[in-house]
């Protein structure tokens, strides 16, 4: 009497939840650390450039805030 063959049964492959592709990886950080670190300047260079503009003191009276009652004409009530 013959017996039935089994056909071996193969498990579905599961991707590898370890696997890395370093490359993108790479791109995206050196990009990501590229536009963080340009805007960092950019945030540096305008506060600079904001200050110099309205005074050459150093202390930049354009950062801090100026009450209403300062303003030119007395500002009173």
């Amino acid at each position: 009497m013959a017996t039935p063959t089994q056909t071996p049964t193969t498990a579905p492959e599961e991707p590898d939840p370890f696997y890395y592709d370093y490359d993108t990886v790479q791109t995206v950080g050196m990009t990501l650390a590229t536009i963080l670190f340009l805007l960092g300047i950019l945030i540096i260079v305008s506060k600079k450039v904001k200050c110099r503009k309205a005074d050459s003191s150093p202390t930049c009276k354009s950062c801090k805030s100026e009450l209403p009652s300062s303003a030119p004409g007395g500002g009173g009530v």
